[in-house]
């Protein structure tokens, strides 16, 4: 559970193993190309020449795809089909794919004619249907002149207010249709009053629509002959479709024969892009990223005359300062459901632990805490279970996790659908020991944060960052500060003194302090670097320190939402029960406290839910992760067939 261990892999080749070299990287499914003069030296660099300029199959793919676009014919991609020596005939492929496009594409064109026909005609329809009531010739409207008609809908809420506003100016306006939502008016004014007038209406929230002034007519004449001209329009489109389909059907084994290897082909020269070669072009080079874990079996296919050189990522990027892409490896459906928590925040660097398995127990400890029920928990596992079938997979198996967790807590506080008589409390009563809840989760919250810090120690270590590991707040020195501070005044809270040595606590807090003051001389001691003060050293370091005092202690508060939320459930349920009860006794009361208590169960679920789901991400998010995650990795893309697919 950690990232993933990456090599550079780079190898040499001649011109004739190129597409069988190409074919098993992109098989590989595990090979991120990096141009090959970011690997070697300048003086090396100059005297190659860039592999391959242009795709053979570039010209063949775009008529296979241009005709798949118009057919929306979607082969099925056969890796075994693709054979890198194949005896393929690219031009007899592109004069037949060429062919077929001229076939359809005439069809295509007025089809596009057609539709846009069509949906011209279901506006017309539509604005014909409202001006149904009217005895008029729509095409006199577009006679008048004199009087300015703008005709369009306001919202039904604001047709009053509307007409009250036009009731002093030279504005007549006509209802001619009502729905649910809007009212369909005429709105008659003199031309020099129209800019006036548009903004009066704009104020009402109108919208202007089109009068189909162009169809002689009543409403009612006109909307039947564009529903037989809608109806005409559909049964050409049919027809189009049909003609596409037949040419299609005659060329389908063709396209299912060809399209693996004409995709595979493509993807491999898109590959060489990142080739170099020597002038002579007898010698091909390509480099990239791979999983170690991989490199020893992709090694295993290269044929004897194919050199492969790797290297460890971790001495490659220091020596050329490259970014390494991060691949996460976490086994098990619970922890790779828990990446998705991880990845909204970001990615980690090549350098950095991956926090996943540690936001996993934390997050779902911190749920069930917040919003401990069983009844309630159960109901959020179901809806966990569902988005995991038919929606979002991670997220289902992060909101099962977490609907678990509160099932388990709703046995610790005894609580069922909010009744707290129920079943018995295996732990405490959220209500009633509001103290020792409080306890619980402040404390919590200290280990939760000193666990950041020790993982900022950690991956400061292992980038060699000791200004990070040793002197930050969230370093060593920050720790040395913390954890007697803590103590202290836990003693003195529980039993009015501090069982500590004045003076020793004194030079432990003062020490820590004065290292994270120094913090960026120190770490350029340490480094051995020539230390010195940047401009505004001694400003930016004393608000840094007093930041790192304040976030020290309102951190730790921030911890209290746990116990503030377990509370808020069952202050929430109190208050849909008395309602409940206070209903009773009225006539029928008995089914609308059902209906309460009902409804009362599905907000508090509801309601609940997410508030805890975002309260959770903001413990995790802002008071965890910024103890020691920077997330700046960039994720690992393998090269793959499949990305130069038609969509």
């Amino acid at each position: 559970m950690a990232v993933t261990k990456m090599e550079n892999v780079t190898l040499a080749f001649s011109k004739d193993e190129m597409e069988k070299v190409h074919l098993n990287l992109i098989s590989s499914n595990a090979f991120e190309p990096i141009p090959f003069q970011e690997i070697i030296d300048d003086e090396v660099s100059e005297q190659l020449i860039h592999g391959e300029n242009e795709n053979p199959y570039q010209e063949l793919y775009n008529e296979m795809a241009n005709f798949l676009k118009i057919t929306g014919y979607k082969p099925v991609f056969d890796e075994e089909r693709v054979e890198p020596e194949e005896n393929f005939d690219v031009k007899s492929a592109i004069a037949r794919f060429r062919l077929m496009n001229e076939g359809v594409r005439a069809f295509f064109d007025k089809n596009n004619e057609l539709t846009k026909k069509l949906e011209d005609y279901n506006k017309v329809l539509f604005h014909v249907k409202v001006l149904a009531n009217l005895n008029l010739e729509l095409e006199n409207l577009a006679e008048i002149r004199r009087i300015k008609l703008i005709f369009g809908r306001v919202p039904v809420r604001h047709y009053e207010t509307l007409v009250e506003s036009s009731l002093k100016v030279p504005i007549i306006i006509l209802e001619v249709n009502r729905d649910k939502d809007n009212s369909w008016i005429f709105v008659f004014t003199t031309p020099d009053f129209m800019d006036e007038a548009r903004k009066i209406l704009r104020s009402a929230y109108f919208e202007e629509d089109k009068l189909p002034v162009d169809y002689r007519g009543t409403p009612c004449e006109v909307k039947e002959r564009i529903e037989s001209l809608i109806e005409i329009t559909k049964l050409s489109i049919n027809e189009n479709n049909s003609a596409i389909k037949k040419v299609l059907y005659a060329s389908k084994e063709f396209i299912d024969k060809v399209y693996s290897t004409v995709l595979a082909h493509k993807r491999i020269y898109d590959l060489a892009n990142f080739d170099d070669a020597t002038p002579e072009r007898k010698l091909y080079f390509v480099s990239g990223w791979m999983p170690k874990e991989e490199v020893k079996n992709f090694g295993k296919k290269l044929d004897g005359n194919v050199l492969m050189i790797d290297k460890p990522a971790e001495s490659f990027s220091k020596d050329k300062k490259l970014e390494v892409p991060v691949k996460l490896k976490n086994k098990g459906f619970l922890f790779e459901g828990y990446e998705f928590i991880t990845q909204m925040f970001g990615t980690p660097n090549y350098r950095e632990i991956d926090p996943t398995p540690y936001v996993t127990a934390f997050f779902i400890f911190m749920y069930g805490f917040m919003l401990g029920d069983v009844a309630h928990g159960a109901i959020l596992f179901l809806f966990g279970y569902l988005m995991h079938k038919k929606g979002s997979k991670k997220f289902g198996v992060v909101m099962m996790s977490a609907a678990l967790s509160s099932v388990f807590f709703g046995f610790m506080y005894g609580s069922v659908f909010g009744f707290e008589n129920w079943i018995p409390a295996l732990w405490l009563r959220p209500i009633i020991q509001i103290n020792q809840l409080l306890v619980v989760s402040i404390y919590f919250g200290i280990g939760m944060l000193s666990f950041g810090m020790i993982l900022n120690i950690v991956n400061g270590f292992r980038q060699k960052d000791w200004e990070k590991a040793i002197f930050s707040a969230e370093g060593i020195a920050g720790l040395a500060f913390y954890w007697p501070s803590v103590a202290a005044v836990s003693f003195y809270f529980i039993d009015g003194k501090i069982p500590f040595n004045g003076i020793a606590l004194s030079v432990i807090l003062i020490v820590s302090l004065i290292a994270m003051f120094f913090k960026k001389i120190l770490g350029q001691l340490v480094s051995r670097q020539k230390p010195s003060l940047p401009n505004g050293f001694w400003v930016e370091a004393g608000f840094g320190m007093f930041e790192t005092l304040i976030s020290f202690l309102s951190n730790a508060i921030s911890y209290v939402r746990l116990a503030a939320f377990a509370l808020t459930h069952e202050a929430l349920f109190l208050a849909f029960w008395v309602m409940t009860l206070m209903v009773l006794p009225a006539p029928g009361g008995g089914v609308w406290a059902v209906i309460i208590f009902i409804l009362g169960q599905f907000m508090l679920v509801g309601l609940e839910g997410l508030v805890v789901f975002i309260q959770d991400l903001r413990l995790v998010y802002y008071e965890f992760f910024t103890k020691f995650f920077e997330a700046s990795g960039k994720d690992f893309h393998p090269f793959l067939f499949l990305e130069g697919d038609v969509k």
